[in-house]
């Protein structure tokens, strides 16, 4: 991984524009529905050629299983900065909780699914979760604990936690299956 840290005022500025960018969309067309996808990318290294390589195969994932969905796209927000990378879509002519299940399918099969954070928000500006679809919360990387209890009890050093990111990242460059 590249080394270009930010800092939480620059994580907190991503997350900030990206907010604000659903919310235009929502308003743009309020029958619509923001589909988005981030990297979940532990520490303070949120960029770099890897998590940008693995960052458009989710974004060429997420392009297809819309065109399969046969949802058009009415805008399209992309993002790079030193804080990550992200893609927001206005879609339209999809089921939100069809298209919710299909991202949390691609979340737990593709070999970089781990470290896609895709959020499906409806056109009543509420978000799909997991638990909505009738899918399993995210475990941790490290372990088969419930992701956010583990990461607020801070079960494992953001080390381990990047070491791992970076080892998926790699075994799926190499073709090679987790």
């Amino acid at each position: 991984m590249q080394r270009a840290e930010v800092t939480l005022d620059e994580v907190m500025g991503f997350r900030e524009i990206k907010a604000i960018e659903q919310r235009k969309m929502l308003e743009y067309k309020t029958d619509g529905i923001v589909v988005a996808l981030g990297m979940n990318i532990p520490g303070p290294v949120k960029s770099g050629p890897s998590i940008k390589e693995a960052f458009q195969q989710g974004k060429d994932k997420l392009d297809k299983i819309i065109l399969q969905q046969k949802g058009t796209v009415l805008q399209k927000s992309e993002f790079e900065r030193k804080a990550g990378y992200a893609v927001i879509y206005l879609v339209f002519g999809i089921d939100k909780w069809v298209l919710k299940k299909e991202t949390v399918y691609l979340e737990e099969s593709h070999p970089l699914g781990r470290i896609f954070d895709i959020d499906v928000i409806g056109e009543d500006a509420v978000a799909i979760t997991r638990e909505m679809v009738y899918a399993k919360r995210r475990s941790c990387l490290l372990c088969e604990q419930d992701a956010k209890v583990c990461g607020r009890s801070r079960n494992h050093s953001v080390k381990e936690l990047q070491d791992k990111v970076l080892e998926i990242i790699e075994l799926w460059k190499a073709g090679k299956m987790l």
